[in-house]
């Protein structure tokens, strides 16, 4: 998954600061992984912040290296930042479908053989907020009858029951 320029400069920022805590501390990045319960690749790719852990692995860092907590407070701020993104994210895509939506609507209250319109107010299942339920329904238009007279494709309850209507 590609993160946006924001949590990819802050997953670097990070890796920056473990790398110095690690270095400070004594440790090569193989020391810093067996004490943490991880590989040194691991290390080394948070290090660089090509990759996002989990809050477990900056736990471990954390407490391998009996930094006060800043690892994980550095993993929940990227954490939100990405939440907020994601967030705000999905509530662009639903404006989007609402504008489509809504130019669909008025192209079809336009139409003769459409009727449309709003017929709830419910909400959204992506993120919660209250969305119009457009109806539209759409006219077929009529089937040609078979070759004679128009009346003889559909029989009159008389001619059906073969007797007279009731």
């Amino acid at each position: 998954m590609r993160h946006s320029d924001t949590v990819a400069a802050l997953l670097r920022e990070l890796g920056q600061q473990l790398a110095a805590l690690r270095r400070e501390a004594g440790l090569t990045q193989e020391n810093l992984g067996a004490l943490a319960g991880f590989s040194r690749s691991t290390v080394s790719v948070a290090e660089i912040g090509r990759q996002p852990h989990a809050r477990e692995f900056w736990a471990a860092c954390e407490k391998a290296l009996d930094s006060g907590g800043v690892l994980a407070a550095g993993f929940d701020q990227i954490d939100a930042v990405r939440e907020a993104e994601e967030r705000a994210a999905a509530y662009a895509a639903q404006e989007a479908r609402e504008t489509r939506a809504l130019a669909a609507l008025t192209a079809a209250q336009h139409r003769a053989d459409v009727a449309a319109g709003v017929t709830a107010v419910q909400p959204c299942p992506h993120c919660g907020s209250r969305v119009a339920v457009l109806t539209t329904l759409i006219q077929q238009p009529p089937v040609p009858a078979a070759a004679g007279n128009a009346n003889d494709a559909v029989p009159s309850r008389a001619a059906r029951t073969g007797g007279t209507e009731c």
